[in-house]
């Protein structure tokens, strides 16, 4: 990763804050990791291959499976190309010999901790046999999530959605951080009040369309939609969400 590289990746970071004022109940990303080091001559910043939604300009958190990369990134002009120099890793405090060599300055692993434990990282910059520099890096593992949306509409649903008769309320469930390339790689499960509903679209099983009746209601009425979320191909990844659709 170049100078230009890292100078978006910052940009991503700072946009993100911005973006969860405007998505307030969305997962909130921890912004980057500051690397701890005896000089500013480098930083290590860290990235992650699990999923998150198209539009989403914040960091991808990691869960259990994965792939984490760490980089470390030059904050000055050198006297040396960076890609001369040794770098030398440590994950969990084990260093990891595979990863050691001249201008490997990108690490990459699995994440195997659970929901709330951290994978540390040290790395150590070589010039010759002196070691120039060192960075640290705790790096937290998350749990999948699930958010709920309304069509058009860049809000995330509180915890009551308010509504009235005689609407269809096309309802989105947006998935985070699974291990997954697409929503394709998971299954939707809608219920209505404990009852399991079919959604009528066979192809976007992360949108669910409900059909209020144009009935009166004297003094409204209140039904609790939930969702089940789960990774086809990790059994560990599942999440369940709802919320309450209070109806007049």
């Amino acid at each position: 990763m170049n100078i230009k590289m890292f100078t978006k990746y910052l940009k991503i970071v700072l946009i993100s804050a911005l973006f969860i004022a405007l998505f307030s109940a969305s997962p909130k990303p921890e912004l980057m990791n500051k690397a701890q080091a005896a000089d500013s001559n480098f930083t290590l910043v860290w990235s992650s291959d699990s999923y998150v939604p198209p539009d989403y300009e914040g960091l991808a958190l990691p869960t259990k499976g994965s792939q984490i990369k760490v980089f470390v990134l030059p904050t000055k002009t050198l006297s040396i190309d960076p890609e001369k120099l040794t770098y030398r890793w440590l994950l969990d405090k084990v260093a990891v010999g595979r990863a050691e060599g001249q201008g490997k300055s990108t690490f990459s692993f699995q994440a195997t901790k659970w929901i709330g434990d951290y994978h540390s990282v040290e790395a150590q910059v070589l010039n010759g046999e002196a070691v120039v520099w060192r960075g640290f890096l705790e790096i937290k593992i998350s749990g999948v999530q699930t958010i709920f949306k309304l069509a058009n509409n860049d809000y995330s649903i509180p915890e009551t959605l308010i509504t009235t008769t005689g609407k269809t309320l096309k309802i989105l469930a947006i998935p985070f951080f699974f291990n997954i390339k697409n929503t394709g790689n998971l299954n939707f499960q809608w219920k209505l009040d404990d009852q399991e509903l079919i959604n009528s679209d066979n192809r976007d099983y992360n949108i669910f369309s409900l059909t209020i009746p144009a009935s009166q209601i004297d003094n409204g009425l209140i039904k609790n939609l939930g969702l089940f979320v789960s990774n086809k191909t990790d059994s560990d990844q599942e999440t369940s969400s709802q919320f309450s659709i209070e109806i007049h």
